[in-house]
């Protein structure tokens, strides 16, 4: 869990918090000393006026003054409330490249997505209210509640006696909250991301139920994890309901208490009116932060609750996590690229698997895996469905770590020369996985691409980064079924295009199951469970 009620991490890792941080500071201190002062010249002003029969009139010089504190008090107010959004905005975008980035560099088997689906959307959006509520309260209670008790401590020691002794029972119940809701929080997300991931499931095949007349099948399964996070969502909203109104009960007979104490040295001539009247007027200043404190943790829960995942993430990657690679298929280190085939003399890449597995979650997925794709070959791996193609690529790039043994390597020349990885490796790679995302470059040459199939965006995929490996001279192409999601006429054009890059003096590694893209192969590898 966070460690505090600011995580440390959160400062460190992201710029936009650390910059919202100091300027929430100094708005806070600036809206503490224009509240007190305000206090104390509405507290004189009508003590003036009550024992002294001045008018108001006799008080222009004060009236104006707290005009103009009314008045900075609504710009900091307006400050705070502009800023804190941008920076909530710049930091919830940061955290999410950052956790992608990293995720999308781990071994895919090790990834609960339905998890991290709804960690990076519904959860990272309680990251607005962190930054907007719960933080400028935490921010209020650090410095405007000591600077507010040490004023009402010169004006009524008793007042502030009172104050210390009973504030400590906010934070206490805050605790308490605070235990009763963290499990049940994260319980509610954890139904979130099963339901939108079976609902993602069941839109996905949907013209499968329709063919197949089993529309309403999973109607029931639908209404059972419905009904689950709608029980785990009102169980949070009843403890922060009824934390709610034990925070007002306290803060309300902490003030009366106060008020109490005020009225008797009053009656008994032991204060004067107007030093009750500003510390009455200022009290609830007092308490206040720490309420709100209360009351914001609840809307920030689900963004404390994910923030902790995505820093753990983080946090685990900088601390020798070797996992991620830099560079990816989209333009990262193209002049690394250049670099690393000119400094190996134009040699083309030879891949070796030598008794390569991967054990899983089914057993063994490949199982022992050995062959060699060479340069100027376009190379198969070939197998059934969930037989571990795409493990034994990540296998290779170094992504899938967990329970591999063998040898998955790149050396340049026909085998005998110096092996590559990291970064070298990935300079001189063009690796597109079954789903290829498009980037800025692709979209602009393809149009929109919101509208286009699964198969249009692999042949545009596929044909930006055949003509990228030529520019940047990345020579090694791992392709994971590239044909899925293509008619015949598609499919045989585009293996065309990838033996044509092959006869180039490129290494083509393609896992497939297709027949045609078998049929073209110039090498073929087995990859069986």
């Amino acid at each position: 869990m966070s460690r505090g009620p600011v995580d440390p991490r959160l400062l460190q890792l992201s710029g936009p918090t650390r910059r919202w941080t100091a300027v929430l500071a100094v708005v806070t201190a600036l809206r503490t000393v224009a509240l007190v002062i305000s206090g104390i010249i509405v507290g004189r002003t009508s003590a003036s006026v009550i024992t002294d029969g001045t008018g108001l009139a006799d008080h222009r010089a004060a009236l104006g003054v707290l005009a103009l504190l009314v008045v900075a008090r609504t710009a900091l107010a307006w400050v705070e409330q502009r800023y804190s959004h941008r920076a909530a905005a710049q930091a919830t975008e940061d955290l999410r490249v950052r956790a992608l980035t990293v995720l999308a560099h781990r071994d895919p088997r090790t990834v609960d997505r339905a998890e991290w689906r709804t960690l990076l959307t519904e959860g990272t959006e309680g990251l607005g209210p962190y930054l907007t509520g719960y933080l400028p309260a935490l921010m209020s209670t650090a410095l405007a509640t000591p600077a507010v008790l040490l004023v009402v401590w010169f004006l009524d020691a008793g007042s502030a006696i009172v104050a210390v002794v009973t504030l400590p029972l906010i934070p206490v119940f805050m605790w308490l909250v605070g235990t009763l809701t963290a499990g049940r929080t994260e319980k509610k997300l954890m139904t979130l991301g099963v339901l939108s991931d079976q609902l993602l499931d069941l839109v996905t095949g949907l013209p499968t139920l329709r063919a197949l007349g089993r529309l309403s099948a999973p109607v029931a399964e639908v209404r059972r994890l419905s009904d689950r996070h709608r029980r785990s969502t009102v169980e949070v909203l009843r403890i922060a309901f009824l934390s709610s109104m034990v925070l007002e009960f306290l803060a309300t007979l902490s003030i009366a208490l106060v008020a109490v104490g005020i009225g008797f040295r009053l009656l008994d001539g032991s204060m004067t009116l107007a030093a009750g009247l500003t510390v009455l007027i200022i009290i609830p200043e007092v308490y206040n932060p720490v309420r709100q404190v209360g009351t914001r943790f609840h809307d920030a829960r689900d963004g404390i609750v994910a923030v902790d995942r995505i820093l753990t993430l983080l946090a685990a990657r900088s601390d020798g996590d070797t996992t991620a690679h830099p560079g990816t298929t989209g333009g990262a280190g193209e002049a690394g690229g250049r670099d690393a085939q000119d400094g190996q003399g134009g040699q083309g890449l030879t891949v070796t698997f030598d008794h390569l597995s991967a054990t899983g979650r089914d057993g063994p997925r490949p199982r022992d895996v050995t062959g060699t794709a060479r340069p100027g070959q376009l190379t198969v791996l070939t197998g059934p469905n969930g037989a571990g193609k795409t493990t034994t690529l990540l296998a290779l790039l170094g992504i899938a770590t967990d329970g591999v043994t063998g040898t998955a390597r790149v050396t340049a020349g026909p085998g005998t020369g110096p092996r590559l990885t990291g970064t070298e490796l990935w300079d001189r790679t063009s690796y597109l996985p079954q789903r290829p995302v498009l980037d800025t470059a692709d979209a602009t040459a393809v149009g929109d691409t919101s509208g286009l199939s699964l198969g249009q965006r692999q042949r545009a995929a596929v044909h930006a980064e055949l003509d990228r490996s030529r520019t940047t001279g990345r020579d090694l192409l791992l392709l994971d079924e590239p044909t899925a999601h293509l008619d015949t006429p598609n499919a045989r054009t585009m293996v065309e295009a990838l033996r044509r890059r092959a006869a180039e003096g490129a290494t083509v590694l393609i896992a497939s199951h297709d027949p045609l893209v078998t049929a073209a192969a110039d090498h073929h590898i087995e990859v069986r469970p």
